[in-house]
C-alpha cells in the first residue's frame, strides 16, 4: 500500500518529461520539470515553475522510510525546494498519499494522486500555501 507507484502517472520512470499545469478556467502550463528518481518508496521531480505564489526553480522530493509496502502510514522525508522535513509522516487514505510536513516552522502538507485515467499526477499542497497543479507527461 505504502509505495510511490501507485500514487503517480503510470509508466512513471527517472529522465521523464512532466509538464506543470494549474488550472484557471482551463489547464495551462505554468512550468516544467523531470523525474530524477523514482523507485518504490522514493521520488524526486526538478524543474522550474511560475504560479501566483512562486516563482522559480523546483525540487521535490518525497521519500517513505519505513520501506513497508503494507503499511498505510508511516515515516518519511519530505523536501520543498531547500526546505526539508526528515521527520514527517505520510497517511495512505482514499487513493491519495498524503505528506504532512513541517518546514521552516510551518506546517504544509501534500497530496499526490493518479488523475485522468492514470496519465497525470495530481499535486495538492495545504497549508501555508495552498496550490493544485497536474504533472503530465504527455
Amino acid at each position: 500500500m505504502a509505495t510511490i507507484p501507485p500514487f503517480v502517472a503510470t509508466n512513471a520512470h527517472v529522465g521523464q518529461k512532466q509538464t506543470v499545469k494549474t488550472k484557471k478556467f482551463v489547464w495551462i502550463p505554468v512550468g516544467s520539470g523531470t523525474v530524477t528518481e523514482f523507485s518504490e518508496y522514493q521520488v524526486t521531480l526538478e524543474g522550474q515553475i511560475d504560479v501566483v505564489v512562486y516563482r522559480g526553480d523546483l525540487t521535490i522530493c518525497m521519500k517513505l522510510t519505513d520501506n513497508d509496502p503494507q503499511a498505510t502510514t508511516g515515516s518519511c522525508i519530505l523536501q520543498l525546494n531547500s526546505l526539508t522535513d526528515e521527520q514527517a509522516r505520510y497517511e495512505v487514505k482514499n487513493n491519495a498519499l498524503t505528506i504532512h510536513a513541517v518546514l521552516k516552522d510551518v506546517k504544509q502538507n501534500i497530496t499526490i494522486n493518479r488523475v485522468n485515467n492514470g496519465t497525470q499526477t495530481a499535486v495538492k499542497l495545504f497549508g501555508k500555501v495552498n496550490e493544485t497543479v497536474h504533472l503530465d507527461p504527455g
